[in-house]
C-alpha cells in the first residue's frame, strides 16, 4: 500500500463542503470553486496531515512549495472531498506521478545585495554557489543569456536600478520553490560572511533579505518642568569590498566553506561545520549578549556532540573542553589553559541557561566566538582533520593526539 494513501483519506475525512458561512468552528483554510467550498473543521489536524504528505516524498518536497502541493492535492482528489468517498491507491500512484511528470528546471534568482561594493565591477564575482553583479555593468550580460533562449526577454527590471545584484541558480519545478530555495541561500550567504569577517562590528553590514542599513535611533524624554531629546547613528558606515582575497582565502579555510555551497554531497561532518558556520553568523548579527553567547557556544555543541538530542552535561562539557584544547593547543601548557579557559566559559553558559545570568562581558564573548572560529578554522586547514567523516571519527583521532601528544598542524603551506 502506498505509504501516502492513509494520510491523503485523513485529509479527506477531515474535509467538509457547503455554505459554512456564520459558522465559528471551521478554519480559515477553504478552496472554493464554482458553488462547492472544501473547508476543514480542525485546522490544527488538517495542517499536521498536509505536512506528512508532503514530507512523504523527498522529490516531490525538494522541488514543490507547500502551498503549490497543497493546491495540487485539493485540485486532484476535488471529487472525493465532494463525495465523501476515501482515494484509492491508484489515485493516490497517478497524483505522484503527476507532480513528478512536471519536468525541473533551473532558475537563476536575483535578489538586491546592499552594504558592497567591487574593486573588479565590469566581471561577475563567484563566490561558491554565488554570483554578485554590478548591475549597471552586467545587465546587458545577464540578458543576454536568457534573452537567447526566449523568443522575447521580459521587462523584469521594470524602471528599478539597483546598484548590486546576486544569483542563485535554484532547481525547481515552479518559479515560487525557486524563489523559497534561492531565499534559503541567500539567508545562509549572509551568515557565512559574518563569519568570514570574523568581527561583530557597526562598520560592515552586508544583507540580502535582512539589510537594515544606516539609521538614527532617536529618543524624546518629557519630565515636568524639562523637556529633551537624544539621537544617535546606527548601522554601517561603508560598504565592504566582497571581492578581496581575504575573503576566500584558502588558509583559512574561507575557499573550502564557499565550495561547500555547492557541494551536494557533503558527508555528515562536513554539514556540521556549514551548521556551525550558520550559528556563528547568527551570533555576531544578534544584539543580545546572552543569546549570542549562547549561540557561540552552540556552534562548538554542533561539532562535538553525537547528536541533537545531547543534553550538556559535565561530562560532556569536559569532553568539549578537552577537544578543543588538543585541535587548538601545540603544547601541554596550551592545551591545559585552553581546556581551563573554555571550561570557564561554559560555566556562563549554564549560568546564563540556568539562573538567567546576564553579566556576560564583550571580552568573554569575544573570546568564545574566537574559540568557535578558530576550531572550524583548523578542522578545514589541518591534513588530520579536514577529511574527517563524523564526529566518531574526529573523535578516534583526537583520542590517537592526545595518547601520543603530537599537535595538530595545519596543511602544508597553509
Amino acid at each position: 500500500m502506498n505509504l501516502l494513501l492513509p494520510i491523503v483519506n485523513e485529509i479527506i475525512e477531515l474535509a467538509e463542503t457547503g455554505d459554512f458561512l456564520g459558522r465559528t468552528d471551521v478554519s480559515l483554510t477553504f478552496f472554493y470553486r464554482e458553488d462547492n467550498p472544501i473547508y476543514f473543521v480542525n485546522e490544527n489536524k488538517y495542517r499536521d496531515a498536509l505536512s506528512r504528505a508532503f514530507d512523504s516524498n523527498e522529490e516531490i518536497k525538494r522541488t514543490y512549495t507547500l502551498k503549490k502541493y497543497e493546491s495540487l492535492l485539493i485540485d486532484h482528489f476535488r471529487e472525493c472531498f465532494l463525495k465523501k468517498c476515501l482515494a484509492k491507491n491508484e489515485d493516490v500512484s497517478s497524483f505522484v506521478e503527476k507532480l513528478k511528470a512536471e519536468s525541473i528546471k533551473t532558475f537563476s534568482v536575483f535578489r538586491d545585495i546592499h552594504g558592497i561594493v567591487l574593486n573588479s565591477p565590469i566581471t561577475p564575482l563567484i563566490l561558491g554557489g554565488y554570483t554578485i553583479y554590478e548591475f549597471a555593468s552586467q545587465k546587458e550580460f545577464i540578458e543576454s543569456i536568457f534573452d537567447s533562449k526566449t523568443d522575447s526577454f521580459p521587462p523584469i527590471w521594470c524602471n528599478d536600478n539597483p546598484e548590486y545584484l546576486i544569483e542563485w541558480k535554484a532547481e525547481a519545478r515552479h518559479f515560487e520553490k525557486a524563489i523559497e530555495i534561492a531565499d534559503e541561500h541567500f539567508e545562509r550567504f549572509e551568515l557565512i560572511l559574518r563569519y568570514v569577517i570574523g568581527s561583530a562590528t557597526n562598520h560592515f553590514e552586508v544583507g540580502v533579505l535582512n539589510y537594515q542599513g544606516w539609521r538614527q535611533r532617536k529618543a524624546y524624554i518629557l519630565s515636568v518642568g524639562e523637556v529633551s531629546n537624544s539621537s544617535t547613528t546606527h548601522g554601517p558606515r561603508e560598504p565592504i569590498r566582497l571581492d578581496e582575497p581575504y575573503l576566500v582565502n584558502e588558509d583559512t579555510g574561507y575557499h573550502t566553506v564557499w565550495g561547500f555551497t555547492t557541494n551536494k554531497n557533503l558527508n555528515e561532518f562536513q554539514k556540521r561545520i556549514m551548521l556551525a558556520v550558520e550559528w556563528i553568523g547568527q551570533s555576531m548579527a544578534d544584539p543580545s549578549p546572552q543569546s549570542a553567547f549562547i549561540k557561540a557556544a552552540i556552534a562548538l555543541e554542533i561539532i562535538f556532540t553525537y547528536t541533537e538530542r545531547d543534553i550538556i552535561t559535565p561530562g560532556i562539557m569536559h569532553q568539549i573542553s578537552e577537544s578543543i584544547a588538543l585541535i587548538l593547543g601545540s603544547s601541554v601548557d596550551e592545551r591545559l589553559k585552553m581546556e581551563s579557559r573554555v571550561k570557564k566559559l561554559y560555566g556562563l553558559r549554564s549560568k546564563i541557561v540556568h539562573s538567567g545570568n546576564k553579566d556576560i562581558s564583550q571580552a568573554d564573548y569575544k573570546t568564545l566566538l574566537e574559540i568557535a572560529r578558530s576550531v572550524i578554522k583548523k578542522i578545514l586547514t589541518s591534513d588530520k582533520l579536514n577529511s574527517v567523516g563524523s564526529v566518531q571519527e574526529l573523535y578516534t583521532i583526537l583520542k590517537e593526539v592526545k595518547y601520543s601528544g603530537e599537535a595538530i598542524s595545519q596543511s602544508a603551506g597553509v
